[in-house]
C-alpha cells in the first residue's frame, strides 16, 4: 500500500507539522524549511530538530518526509545573481534537510528566460552539480520535479529532467513526478499518460517509480501549461485516475503527498485523505 501524506504547515515550528502528521495519520510528510516565498532561513531553535525527528518516529515517518524548497530558486537563470544566490539557498536547504534526517529537498529546476532551453539546461545542471557537490554526506537527496511548462519552465518530461543532471550526480538526484503537472504539460492520465511516463522514467533514469508523487488533481485543460492543482476526484483527472494511481503496485514504496489548501484545522486535507484511503484497491 503506498504511504498517503500532505504538505502541511511549519508555521510555529517544524514540529508542529509533525505533530499533525501524525493526528491525520499520514504516512508521508512535506514541508517547507523556510517561507517559500522568502530568502532569509528560518533558524531551528534549540532542540527542534530532535523534538521533529521524535515525533516524525512516532508517526511512523522515518525516511518519508520531504521539503520543498522555496519557489523564488532559478537554478537556470540566466541572471548570474540570482543563479548564484538560488544555488546558495539549495545548498542550505539541502544540509538543513541532512540535519532533520529528511529523504529529499524537492525543486523546481527553474526557467529558460529569453535564452535557448538548450543554454538554460546547461546552466541548470551546472548549478545541480555544483549544489550536490557542496552539500555534506549522501543522506538527503535532491528531488527534481517535472514542470508544467508554464513560462519557459525546465524539465517538463522525464527526459527533460534526466538532461539536466551529470552522471556523477545521477546518485545524489531522484525524481518527483506532479500529476496535476503532467496533466498541464499534456501526459492524458485518464489515457495511457501515466503508462507512458513511467516508462520515459526507465529510459530515461533507470527506475521503475519516481522517488516521490504528488498527488494532485488539476482544475485546467490538458496541455494547458498551467500549474493549479486540486484535491483529488475535485479536477480533470477525477477519480478513476486515482484509483489506477493507488492500485498501480509500481508505487508501492512510493509516498504519495498532496498539495492541496489545508483548510481550517487541516481538515480538508484531512477529507481528501479520507478519500483516498477509500479508494485504496480491497
Amino acid at each position: 500500500m503506498p504511504r498517503l501524506g500532505a504538505h502541511l504547515s511549519a508555521a510555529g515550528g517544524l514540529w508542529r507539522a509533525a505533530a499533525a502528521a501524525g493526528e491525520l495519520g499520514c504516512g508521508a510528510l512535506q514541508v517547507f524549511l523556510r517561507p517559500p516565498g522568502r530568502w532569509a532561513p528560518t533558524p531551528l531553535s534549540d532542540g527542534a530538530a530532535e523534538r521533529f525527528s521524535r515525533l516524525a518516529a512516532q508517526a511512523d515517518l522515518v525516511g518519508a518526509c520531504f521539503a520543498h524548497a522555496p519557489y523564488l530558486l532559478n537554478l537556470a537563470s540566466e541572471d548570474d545573481v540570482l543563479r548564484r544566490r538560488s544555488v546558495d539557498t539549495l545548498v542550505e536547504e539541502l544540509e538543513r534537510a541532512r540535519e532533520l534526517d529528511l529523504a529529499g529537498v524537492v525543486l523546481h529546476p527553474g526557467s529558460a528566460g529569453t535564452t535557448s532551453r538548450a543554454e538554460a539546461e546547461a546552466r541548470c545542471q551546472a548549478a545541480v552539480t555544483e549544489a550536490v557537490g557542496r552539500s555534506e554526506g549522501p543522506g538527503t537527496r535532491l528531488l527534481l520535479e517535472g514542470t508544467a511548462g508554464m513560462g519557459g519552465q525546465l524539465g517538463t518530461t522525464p527526459h527533460e529532467l534526466a538532461r539536466l543532471v551529470e552522471p556523477a550526480s545521477r546518485a545524489r538526484v531522484g525524481v518527483c513526478l506532479d500529476s496535476a503537472h503532467l496533466w498541464g504539460t499534456g501526459y492524458d492520465l485518464r489515457a495511457d499518460g501515466w503508462d507512458r511516463v513511467l516508462a520515459e522514467l526507465g529510459e530515461s533514469w533507470g527506475v521503475a517509480a519516481p522517488d516521490l508523487v504528488h498527488a494532485n488533481d488539476s482544475p485546467v485543460a490538458l496541455g494547458s501549461r498551467r500549474d493549479r492543482h486540486a484535491p483529488p476526484g475535485e479536477g480533470a483527472l477525477g477519480e478513476v485516475f486515482f484509483r489506477r494511481l493507488l492500485a498501480d503496485e509500481r508505487l508501492v514504496d512510493t509516498p504519495l503527498v498532496l498539495e492541496i489548501p489545508p483548510g481550517k484545522n487541516n481538515e480538508l486535507v484531512g477529507a481528501a485523505l479520507d478519500r483516498l484511503r477509500a479508494w485504496l484497491p480491497g
